[in-house]
């Protein structure tokens, strides 16, 4: 069955343009041919629009979509290599799902692994079950934000560049499915014991402390707030609004999500502004079956809202450098 692409370059808030044909191929290495040629254009429309939609593929499973992203040859990130704090269930070494948290909670807006040392520039995404009602998927242009942010509060975003941020993430015994946040220690850490999951806290520089029942409170260095982006613009690039309206809290253990780097609290007049600013600028991807959606991790931010029906949602992800 030949591939046929309807490609759209998207701006803050809509659609910047479509290209008109579709295109039709006939065999996966024309496919992969006309992909390899045209990286280049892809990439730069990227730093421009931040995200393309290949709208009403033919690629309707995780095999495909594998080969899909291959064509492109990036360094792809596993999840089983990741520090994704995130449930998610391999399909693939490339494919994984993007989140098994529960459809009524919503993924708030963050950048990919912007929490961990190591985070992927490009983000792949292919629906292959819609959802009855909601499930879209929130993307956010974080250079867009910080502009809005440096307008509204340049005190704010100040202390975010000089300091960065600090998070606190609390991992449970086994996986947690109830949560967005829910992976284990052992799996995140590849750990079978407290001794090798504190070996590899120490060489990653965190600190941490086991609280109830083998729970595990880790405490990262410190990782910066924003980013500079080809071309000199700053991107609003870390997991605040994630961390503080949707990561696991135990508040009698004192420590917020997120802080500072200097220690200092984030307070939610701050957080309420960010998140203020970020849903003036976002725009919800309601997903059809066969849509890939591209996105620049370090310019675009995503989520996914709540959604409802018996029919399922299946939303794969591929990540790569």
């Amino acid at each position: 069955m030949p591939l046929i692409l309807s490609i759209q370059f998207m701006s803050e808030h809509e659609f910047l343009y479509e290209v008109e044909s579709p295109f039709e191929f006939n065999s996966k290495p024309a496919l992969a041919k006309w992909i390899l040629e045209n990286r280049g254009h892809f990439i730069s429309k990227l730093e421009k629009t931040g995200a393309i939609l290949f709208s009403s593929t033919s690629v309707r499973d995780a095999k495909e979509f594998d080969q899909f992203v291959s064509m492109f040859n990036f360094r792809v990130f596993t999840y089983s290599d990741s520090l994704s704090n995130a449930v998610r269930i391999d399909k693939t070494e490339k494919v994984f799902t993007a989140n098994e948290a529960p459809q009524e909670i919503e993924i708030h807006l963050h950048h990919e692994l912007a929490q961990t040392p190591v985070y992927p520039r490009y983000i792949f995404f292919l629906c292959t079950a819609a959802s009855e009602l909601g499930g879209e998927t929130p993307v956010c242009r974080s250079d867009h934000l910080y502009s809005k942010i440096l307008e509204e509060d340049s005190r704010l975003l100040k202390k975010f560049e000089d300091f960065g941020v600090i998070y606190n993430l609390i991992m449970s015994n086994e996986d947690e499915l109830e949560s967005g946040q829910g992976r284990s220690w052992q799996k995140t850490f590849g750990a079978s014991t407290k001794a090798v999951a504190e070996k590899k806290l120490r060489g990653l520089g965190y600190t941490w402390k086991w609280v109830d029942q083998d729970e595990l409170l880790v405490t990262t260095r410190v990782f910066q707030a924003t980013k500079t982006l080809p071309g000199g613009n700053k991107s609003f690039f870390n997991q605040v609004l994630a961390a503080s309206l949707g990561w696991k809290n135990r508040s009698y253990l004192g420590l917020p999500p997120v802080l500072f780097g200097n220690g200092d609290t984030i307070n939610e007049q701050s957080i309420q502004l960010i998140s203020t600013a970020a849903k003036s600028l976002t725009m919800l991807r309601q997903w059809s079956e066969g849509d890939i959606l591209m996105i620049d991790n370090h310019r675009v931010m995503h989520g996914r809202k709540p959604f409802f029906g018996s029919k399922p949602r299946e939303v794969l992800v591929s990540l790569t450098a």
